[in-house]
């Protein structure tokens, strides 16, 4: 098994267990005992006595009595207390043993749920098939090869990718070959622990309603799952390679050329990742040539062992250490990085007194910064006066304003979830009017072809403005600060709190409960001007208690606002693909009226008044819980 894989062997088999002072030879008596004691919760050992007791469940059997004689608690309660369900990105989570987590089963549930799905949408759907890719985390192979087989065995044609690529690519995909479904095997930007499904539909996008709830009903109901032996379905023409031309084709179909700048020097690094099969091939293909991979950085490793903290995740500066390091050895204009299955984008650049002489923390900028500067410089470059611009609800205002002001339709109102900007660009007449999507999770789409984030998409726009500020003796940094200047100073930071297993859980919806029933009237001493809950769509006064209706997709997201126009305020919200609960913050200059004299004093005022703002909720929160 290899290193940081999940607790079973590449077939689904698990290891051997290791004795204990426990009579083994009636684990199920134990559970209940222990459900007596309890120390297990009733659902957490119905589940284990059905994953003990049930044939479909053998290859897991060995495992799970090594947690029994572990006296594992915490493991059992957490992977074994509920279902792992379909959240912003489909399924993702922890590998290892139980029904909450990633594994074989799960991974087989959901495939055979999709599968039937597909089924019930008739044979020439079937026929269709599902477009399948992996990224490079450990299982990502052997999980996508297990959805190829029962996607055959289901009587539905299978693609599949040869070797790992990138999740836009995999939405385009399934629109070049007019495919019903996709699948992609990751947990994007998550721990090595940690693996995913995420389930798109024949537009290319994630699927949302109805299509996620169908499929959820279809998976919970899942007794048997149908597998085709992967050999003689490929001899059958049920597995097929994915088309060799597809790169080539997604690389033309997705270039993005603004000017005729490219001289400058880049360092990208793909954190292990997909990144040099798509950021590599679409810069080089409009002519940036001075490319430096992070050759240490550039094998295929879901243990990401080189990434500074282990996690390859491209908002955390630190995860582009090395990649600065080499930036400043040779004098390099820009860093760039892209997560496991390059579809979220982060970037560094050099500070106008320090160069590259500072922590990454001083010269990454933001998912919301470089939203920002994207749709500046598209917009700018692109003279559209028309479209459609799209953004989530915890995404800076400010990417807004931009579109606005040059003549843009703006929907700002979607859940967290880029399959909600995909859904907008279904939702137009004419896809072509979609200009520009942001999401501030460092998630970006320029193009109408793709209906995911790309990191390719990003680093095109983000390579040729550096090119085109260089060439003016210009920079970055001084660009933000034009657009600033413009438009008013934006400052947004969040804060996430881990609340593992059950106990962890359970905390995090008692908070959203207990801000939700009884919420505050005032954060960090600012009076607050409204409160509104995304799950009952109302958008009410805390002061006099009257209530409005709001539109927009329900979930379970809380925003409390500073100013009628909303533009400062904190958002909480448990995420939907770890156990997290977030909190946002984003303060406006002009909306709290903390202008300076100087953009600097402008700057240090917001700045301030975001963390005071952040670190109440916070108190907040916690009081909430404690209450």
């Amino acid at each position: 098994m290899p290193t940081g894989a999940a607790l079973f062997d590449h077939d689904g088999t698990c290891g051997d267990s290791t004795g204990s002072d426990i009579d083994m030879s009636r684990p199920i008596d134990q559970i209940k005992a222990w459900q007596d004691e309890e120390k297990l919760s009733p659902e957490a050992a119905e589940h284990i006595e059905k994953w003990l007791s049930d044939e479909v469940y053998a290859a897991f059997e060995a495992d799970i009595v090594s947690l029994i004689a572990d006296e594992n608690f915490d493991e059992l309660e957490d992977a074994f207390r509920t279902q792992i369900a379909f959240g912003t990105g489909g399924i993702r989570g922890k590998m290892g043993t139980g029904p909450n987590r990633i594994n074989l089963r799960t991974i087989g549930e959901a495939a055979q749920g999709l599968a039937q799905y597909v089924l019930e949408s008739g044979p020439e759907a079937a026929a269709k098939g599902i477009a399948i890719a992996n990224d490079t985390r450990n299982n990502s192979d052997v999980f996508a090869r297990e959805v190829a087989t029962i996607a055959a065995g289901n009587g539905v044609k299978a693609y599949l990718f040869k070797s790992p690529r990138a999740t836009p690519e995999l939405s385009y995909a399934v629109r070049a070959l007019g495919a019903t479904a996709g699948v992609v095997i990751s947990a994007s930007h998550n721990p090595p622990r940690d693996n995913g499904f995420k389930a798109y539909w024949s537009d290319g996008g994630q699927v949302v309603h109805p299509h996620d709830s169908a499929i959820t009903d279809q998976v919970k109901a899942i007794e048997t799952i149908k597998r085709a032996d992967i050999d003689e379905a490929r001899s059958r023409g049920l597995i097929e390679p994915m088309p060799e031309s597809m790169d080539e084709n997604y690389l033309r179909d997705t270039s993005i050329r603004l000017s005729n700048n490219r001289n400058i020097s880049i360092v990208f690094t793909p954190l292990h990742g997909v990144g040099a099969t798509s950021i590599v091939p679409a810069l080089e293909h409009l002519g940036f040539h001075q490319i430096t991979v992070i050759d240490k950085q550039n094998d295929f490793d879901g243990n990401f062992p080189t990434v500074a903290g282990g996690v390859a995740n491209p908002e955390d500066p630190g995860a582009m250490t090395m990649a600065i390091q080499r930036a400043a050895e040779i004098n390099a204009d820009l860093v760039m990085a892209s997560d496991p299955d390059a579809d979220r984008l982060g970037c560094a650049v050099t500070l106008p007194d320090r160069g590259w002489d500072a922590p990454p923390a001083d010269l990454a900028l933001n998912g919301n910064q470089i939203g920002v500067l994207l749709i500046h410089h598209l917009l700018s470059k692109g003279n559209r006066t028309d479209g459609v611009f799209a953004k989530t609800i915890v995404t800076t205002d400010l990417s807004a304003d931009i579109a606005r002001a040059s003549g843009l339709d703006v929907v700002d109102n979607l859940l967290v979830g880029f399959k909600y900007i995909a859904q907008v660009i279904a939702d137009q007449g004419n896809p072509a009017r979609f200009v520009f999507g942001t999401e501030e999770s460092h998630g970006y789409l320029a193009t109408h072809t793709v209906r995911d984030k790309d990191a390719a998409s990003a680093a095109m726009i983000l390579a040729d403005l550096a090119a085109t500020l260089k060439a003016k003796g210009s920079s970055i940094r001084a660009y933000l600060d034009d657009i600033y200047a413009e438009h008013g100073y934006y400052r947004e930071i969040q804060k996430s709190i881990t609340r593992e297993g059950a106990t962890g859980n359970g905390d995090i919806q008692q908070i959203m409960s207990s801000l939700r029933e009884s919420p505050p009237t005032e954060i960090a001493g600012r009076p607050l001007a409204r409160v509104i809950d995304r799950q009952a769509g109302t958008s009410t006064d805390p002061h006099s208690g009257a209530v409005e209706p709001i539109d927009g997709d329900k979930g379970n997201v809380l925003a409390f606002t500073f100013t009628d126009a909303g533009k400062t305020r904190v958002t909480a919200r448990p995420s939907g693909t770890e156990p997290k609960i977030k909190y946002y913050v984003s303060a406006a200059s002009k909306d709290l009226k903390l202008d300076g004299t100087t953009l600097a004093e402008t700057k240090t005022n917001v700045d301030k008044a975001a963390q005071d703002i952040l670190d109440g909720m916070v108190t907040v929160a916690e009081a909430a819980l404690n209450g």
